[in-house]
């Protein structure tokens, strides 16, 4: 999420170099019930940072559906990793769990065009586990 998005993510007052830690990591059960944990987090971290209200709105929303998106084709029992790293244009945020088989979203479905739209840029790409069967998603955007 950065300066180019909706709503405008940079922050408003706080200074580059607080001395305050940049990356935040948040580990759950990839499940559709967990998914608003990590809308909190996102609206505690952007509001923390001195963004503007419709940044904290825009933040959750693509959270919200990066999150939507790796839900659906996790395995039962993966866990969904987020983390958020303070950047000098906003916040960058990688959202990823574990998937039994190669999948990557379509950029051409609504969810995607959300993303698109509330962020400067995203990226999704399957990673192998060295020495396992099933792939890792990430999706991450900033």
């Amino acid at each position: 999420m950065d300066a180019y998005g909706r709503g405008g993510l940079t922050p408003q007052t706080r200074s580059q170099s607080d001395g305050l830690s940049d990356r935040v990591e948040l580990r759950l059960p990839a499940e559709a019930e967990q998914i608003p944990l990590v809308r909190t987090l996102a609206h505690g971290l952007v509001a923390r940072a001195d963004f503007g209200l419709d940044a904290i709105s825009d933040a959750k929303m693509a959270v919200d559906e990066a999150c939507s998106q790796l839900v659906q084709p996790a395995e039962l029992g993966a866990v969904l990793c987020c983390v958020f790293h303070e950047i000098p244009e906003g916040i960058a945020v990688s959202i990823s769990t574990r998937t039994s088989r190669p999948y990557l979203p379509s950029e051409t479905t609504f969810g995607w065009h959300v993303l698109t739209t509330l962020t400067g840029s995203v990226t999704a790409r399957c990673e192998p586990i060295p020495g396992e069967l099933g792939a890792r998603r990430r999706s991450s955007s900033s």
